[in-house]
């Protein structure tokens, strides 16, 4: 039998007073036999569709976008919020995020913040993700991005930025976290440092890096970056500092743009109210630069320590923060102060080296089980770094004499004798093995723990180790003639860790 078109099929239902609706749902029985499945189109990337373009549907990137020079989102369906969220779309001007949770049935005039745990499933979908993003856009291109330029930046101010995406972490009812996309005003070049930023020098900033864990580089700075421009600049700097070390060209322009971060925080200092101080965007852009300092090998770090210091003098502001962001801030305070104050200032170091076990809490995961290999590890790792405080206090002190110093020393390298570079977690004992090279007087000591050193390079690429190691030189040649803890923070401050 022939078929007949949907407008024919309507005016051949019998007239029985029912209204056109009635016949719609008629109709949709009717035509339920047909094979329709909406789920299964795929019309292309979204970007070939908003052209009026018919995609060729190539992958990850469609071959007319890359003609274009047009950033490809790829295929795959594109996803909007649901109609019972409504994001504030307002930048944030150095308030705290803000969302609004309308329910279906009634609306919530109130705005509140909250931090939500990801999920594992979720975390592996990112990762996934992420992977499929680094093989089509790889961190070696030669175009290197204007970091000075606000731009070209990640910038809450963009109002494409804030009308889509809003830039806030929104809590699904099922307790994951959706992370905001970078919006379409950020260039190839901005993602691509966020994306390396994520994928790399975030794993090495945490002491593990896994699914089960968060790492609060990815899961809180990121989307805090989303929402202020001097902070998604940092990011990029940072990001751009990693990549330039096999680009001078980008780590120069990466120098201009720390520059005019750290000008901009000094002026903050200076012109802003301690309310409008204080707040979340500027201790993480703190926190992100200090990153920076451990990548380039830099003496500029004493400053930030000291900004740092000034932030944490009121700590109510950061106590009323949600609990996962409050946790996270406090965490990397204090591992900032323990690496990076003993190196700055050997009196102020005898202080907070006086009770480290205070500073350890960015170690802490109460979730491990016992029976994990990472268990035993994190407790190595733990107990190494203690055995370093204690040498660093007693060569202060000038409590150690030559043969205590070299039992102590032995006794640290048969501890992490098994923990090669490969170990997990083992890259947060460059502090560790620094402190013990410094202390090492016999050559094998001073070989073994130099080594450590240059393979834990070869794994997270921070320039300020191969510094740490020619800072070593001059600590032995001046063995016997004066402490090596006044030295490293008259003669060569550094900030390894």
């Amino acid at each position: 039998m022939k078929r007949l078109s949907i407008s024919k099929r309507l005016r051949s239902l019998p007239k029985t007073g029912k209204t056109p609706r009635d016949r719609e749902d008629h109709l949709f029985f009717f035509s339920r036999t047909r094979k329709m499945s909406l789920a299964k189109r795929n019309n292309g990337c979204y970007e070939c569709c908003k052209r009026r373009l018919r995609c060729d549907k190539t992958e990850p990137e469609c071959l007319k976008c890359q003609k274009k020079g047009i950033s490809c989102s790829g295929q795959g369906l594109r996803c909007r919020y649901s109609s019972h969220m409504a994001v504030d779309s307002a930048p944030g001007g150095g308030k705290p995020l803000a969302l609004t949770f309308i329910a279906p049935a009634e609306t919530q005039s109130g705005k509140s913040l909250r931090w939500v745990d990801s999920a594992q499933r979720m975390r592996k979908e990112r990762v996934r993700k992420n992977k499929g993003r680094a093989a089509s856009d790889s961190p070696t291109s030669s175009n290197p991005p204007d970091l000075s330029s606000s731009d070209d930046a990640t910038s809450p101010s963009s109002d494409d930025s804030a009308s889509e995406f809003g830039g806030v972490v929104v809590p699904y009812r099922y307790g994951v976290t959706i992370h905001p996309a970078l919006n379409e005003a950020s260039n190839a070049h901005t993602r691509r440092l966020f994306s390396h930023f994520s994928e790399t020098i975030a794993g090495h900033m945490v002491v593990l890096d896994s699914f089960s864990f968060s790492n609060g580089y990815r899961d809180i700075i990121l989307p805090l970056a989303q929402q202020d421009e001097n902070l998604a600049q940092a990011v990029s700097v940072v990001s751009a500092f990693h990549l330039g070390q096999m680009d001078p060209r980008l780590q120069r322009i990466a120098e201009a743009g720390h520059q005019a971060i750290v000008q901009k925080l000094r002026r903050d200092s200076l012109q802003l109210s301690p309310e409008q101080l204080f707040n979340p965007y500027i201790l993480a852009t703190i926190l992100v630069l200090l990153v920076g300092e451990t990548i380039t090998g830099a003496d500029n770090y004493t400053y930030l320590l000291e900004m740092l210091n000034c932030l944490t003098q009121y700590p109510d502001w950061i106590s009323m923060l949600p609990p996962s962001l409050k946790d996270f801030f406090f965490q990397q305070i204090k591992m900032f102060q323990l690496f990076g104050v003993p190196l700055a200032n050997e009196s102020k170091g005898l202080q907070v080296l006086t009770g480290p076990e205070a500073y350890l809490d960015f170690m802490a995961y109460p979730e491990l089980p016992p029976q994990s290999e990472h268990f035993t590890n994190m407790e190595t790792i733990r107990s190494a770094i203690f055995d370093a405080c204690s040498i660093y206090r007693r060569r202060a002190e000038s409590s150690l004499s030559d043969h205590e110093s070299i039992h102590l020393v032995e006794q640290l390298r048969l501890k992490v004798l098994n923990l090669d570079s490969t170990t997990k977690g083992a890259h947060a004992l460059v502090w560790t093995y620094f402190i013990a090279a410094a202390e090492s007087i016999l050559p094998k000591h001073r070989e073994f723990f130099a080594g450590r050193l240059a393979d834990l390079y070869s794994v997270t690429n921070f320039g300020s180790i191969p510094v740490a190691v020619k800072a070593l030189g001059t600590i032995w040649s001046m063995h016997g003639t004066r402490r090596w803890t006044e030295i490293v923070s008259s003669e060569t401050p550094i900030l390894i860790m």
